[in-house]
């Protein structure tokens, strides 16, 4: 067994590495979470890393105990929303994104500069924490990453020809330029850039040192048995319930085949924070259970005939596929949701649907004749296991930096 002293001297002889994230990681309930959650262990094994946070609340206990754990230095940067909103204001005034106005600060920039004067390597997290990393002046010697996980600017295009308000259509119009102009000149600048979805990979692949890397799931869904008899008839559907595409998908989802289908397969939306008029038309339509924050959210996935991602906005991380896909289960999606998971196949490892009609057929054949889809979620499995593991995105992530250096 290692002594604490040779401890300390292996870590010191390790590169430094800065990481900056836009938001907290804790509670464990997004996409966003999950990810980081898992990257700050790797990165931690690997390098002696140092966390800036922006917050506009305090860090919880949980969070500040995780990066003690790891061993890893944490500056907290508290700003008010009020700062905030007035950061984005002045941006969208000086022809930036909204994106970066409303996480950049100049008093933390300073700070950034003091701390990756120290570093070798320097993370920043999404699109919104790229100033930071841009303002620094030039090293030849520092490897510049840029997570970008996935396109802002390809989703707000997207999103700007769905949107039925004219106003977050004219939002979504002028954010998606300049976000595209800003997201371009990240990846240009950045020694590599970090990309979760395959048609977004290979839009901006030509722009620089980009590389498409599959995010994870936690290694224990793949041996995961608890189940509850009371909702081995229903529909499952998880995420994070105050993030808009989760919100647009699931009322699309409600208004669209629930009020069809709902009196025969029972609806369970499982996440954190469901938003007053979700929970308003659940209670409307019945049969259908909204559990807010549960501490095992599997269980509720395992148990059901059928997991759902009927997103029709957005684009990003969509782990709620990869989790399901993971447990075995028979996954129903859309295009949208399907498209970032590479190596999938409809119907070869989950069922792609696009239209209500679609969407009620599939899943009332599935209730009728379940035996019909079992290999479907055998099949998913075996794909997340062999390419979606934070293993194998680990060993890519740590590859990356390396090789840029």
């Amino acid at each position: 067994m290692k002594s604490s002293e040779s401890i300390w001297a292996e870590r010191s002889e390790m590169k430094r590495c800065l990481m900056i994230l836009p938001r907290p990681i804790f509670p464990l309930v997004s996409g966003y979470s999950n990810k980081n959650y898992h990257l700050v262990q790797i990165l931690a094994n690997r390098y002696r890393l140092q966390v800036v946070v922006l917050t506009e609340s305090r860090l919880t206990r949980e969070e500040l105990q995780f990066y003690a754990a790891q061993q890893v230095a944490c500056t907290v940067w508290k700003r008010t929303r009020r700062r905030s909103v007035f950061g984005a204001l002045c941006s969208l005034l000086r022809g930036h994104s909204l994106q970066t106005g409303y996480y950049f600060d100049r008093r933390l920039e300073k700070r950034v500069r003091e701390l990756a004067e120290q570093s070798e390597v320097c993370i920043a997290s999404l699109i919104r924490t790229w100033n930071y990393l841009e303002a620094l002046p030039p090293d030849p010697d520092k490897t510049l990453v840029f997570d970008m996980v996935d396109s802002i600017a390809l989703n707000y295009e997207g999103s700007r020809r769905r949107a039925a308000s004219v106003l977050w259509r004219w939002i979504y119009t002028v954010e998606s330029k300049r976000l595209m102009r800003e997201e371009q000149h990240a990846i240009e600048h950045s020694s590599v850039t970090y990309l979760f979805n395959e048609a977004e990979y290979r839009y901006w692949l030509l722009r620089g040192n980009v590389r498409l890397l599959p995010h994870g799931v936690p290694e224990q869904l793949f041996s995961y048995t608890k189940r509850d008899r009371r909702f081995q008839a229903s529909v499952a559907f998880i995420g994070k319930m105050d993030y808009q595409p989760n919100v647009d998908a699931i009322l699309w989802y409600l208004r669209e085949i629930h009020t069809k289908i709902g009196g025969m397969l029972p609806l369970l939306i499982v996440g954190a924070g469901p938003t007053r008029e979700v929970k308003a038309l659940a209670g409307k339509l019945g049969n259908v259970t909204v559990t807010g924050f549960v501490e095992d959210p599997y269980l509720y996935l395992n148990s059901a005939l059928a997991v759902i991602a009927p997103m029709q906005t957005g684009g990003g991380i969509q782990n709620k596929v990869l989790e399901g896909m993971a447990l075995g289960k028979v996954n129903v999606v859309t295009s949208l949701a399907a498209k970032p998971i590479v190596g999938a196949a409809d119907r070869q490892h989950l069922l792609i649907a696009d239209s209500p009609e679609a969407f009620i057929h599939i899943l009332s054949d599935i209730r009728d004749h379940p035996n019909r889809y079992h290999a479907i979620g055998l099949h998913a499995r075996e794909l997340i296991r062999k390419r979606y593991t934070w293993e194998h995105y680990g060993r890519l992530y740590i590859e990356g930096i390396e090789e840029s250096q």
